[in-house]
């Protein structure tokens, strides 16, 4: 178990008899907390009623079901299987799903004389049962999965990208096609549940850009033309994501050159994925610049520099670019005409005496 995920359980675990009915769970939970972590704050829940609370719960856990991977359908139906007699639960299983629904309130963790129950309250399990064992079910989890599956990868590719983007993409892949207001409803109902995005306005934004950072890049794209993926390409960005061993050209050759200077491995994850991320972001000459200078990489060395600057080039034709809605510097050229001038580092400036 990592440092995250023991941090995780031991804030979230209720230390007392396990009880079953969603107020006494939401009774029993430890919302006044000092822990500093967002994710873990419940600050929200102080001055609302118990009534309520459980009310809005059961709404969101409705939505959610429809939303939930075959993985988390599985910890649900395990987790409905459990009895009051039969519930310990070893800490080490299934801790990624475990984690989104105990962070909606959907799940408890208790603990009483050494041994662990899991719990989903006895409403909510009667929710998911008869949800589940709808024959449409099926059908319409599925279409909703697929449907997430191109909001990941959308954002991934543009990092931000309004909602009527997001049918059009849709809608040119498959003959079942879906309204704005369908997409807003969805895009909604995942973003309470589970997402990496945020909205402003009519865009869904990735939430690694601060509202300013945000700004910045609609100021440098809203005129430009987005790229329109093929279903390959889509497939591509979820993996990007999701398969940390997955690399774009140029991606690993990058790397291991970057491993070659620096060995702490912390610190060489910290630089790759800064390096990677310049590249998505057509970040200047002289960010890049600073990053290396950051890592304590011999920029002053002119054999370094050119070798860096050949990768660097390599990797960032094969990126696709934020600022260049989804093109690559190539697919842009071919596109616009215009040229995304190569990669150098500039040189270090000479200090006055």
């Amino acid at each position: 178990m990592n440092e995250e995920m023991k941090k995780f359980w031991e804030f979230k675990t209720i230390h007392s008899e396990p009880v079953y009915t969603l107020a006494e769970c939401i009774a029993a939970s430890p919302y006044d907390t000092d822990v500093d972590d967002d994710d873990y704050e419940n600050d929200d829940y102080e001055d609302i009623s118990v009534d309520d609370l459980t009310s809005g719960i059961k709404e969101r856990f409705q939505k959610a079901i429809y939303l939930c991977d075959e993985q988390q359908l599985a910890f649900l139906r395990f987790a409905a299987e459990l009895s009051e007699k039969k519930a310990a639960w070893e800490t080490d299983v299934a801790y990624y799903p475990f984690r989104v629904f105990c962070l909606n309130d959907f799940v408890y963790l208790f603990e009483n004389n050494g041994d662990y129950y899991l719990v989903l309250p006895v409403e909510l399990k009667d929710i998911f049962r008869e949800i589940t064992n709808d024959e449409g079910f099926s059908n319409v989890n599925g279409k909703n999965l697929e449907l997430m599956f191109y909001a990941t990868a959308l954002l991934e590719l543009y990092g931000a990208y309004e909602i009527q983007h997001f049918v059009v993409v849709w809608n040119h892949h498959h003959k079942d096609k879906i309204t704005y207001k369908e997409a807003e409803t969805l895009l909604s109902d995942l973003a309470y549940f589970e997402s990496d995005y945020y909205f402003e306005e009519d865009y869904v934004v990735h939430d690694c850009l601060a509202i300013d950072e945000f700004d910045e890049l609609f100021d440098k794209t809203y005129e430009l033309k987005y790229y329109m993926p093929t279903k390959s390409i889509i497939r591509e960005c979820v993996t990007q994501k999701h398969d940390y061993d997955y690399k774009i050209p140029g991606e690993k050759e990058m790397d291991d050159f970057l491993a070659e200077y620096i060995k702490d491995e912390r610190i060489l994850d910290d630089i790759q994925l800064e390096i990677t991320y310049s590249c998505v972001r057509l970040e200047s000459p002289a960010e890049v610049r600073e990053i290396l200078a950051d890592g304590d990489l011999p920029i002053g060395d002119a054999d370094f520099c050119g070798k860096f600057e050949r990768l660097y080039n390599i990797l960032r034709e094969n990126t696709r670019i934020w600022e260049l809605r989804g093109f690559t510097p190539y697919q842009y050229q071919i596109e616009t005409g215009k040229t995304i001038p190569r990669f150098k580092l500039p040189k270090e400036k000479e200090r006055k005496n």
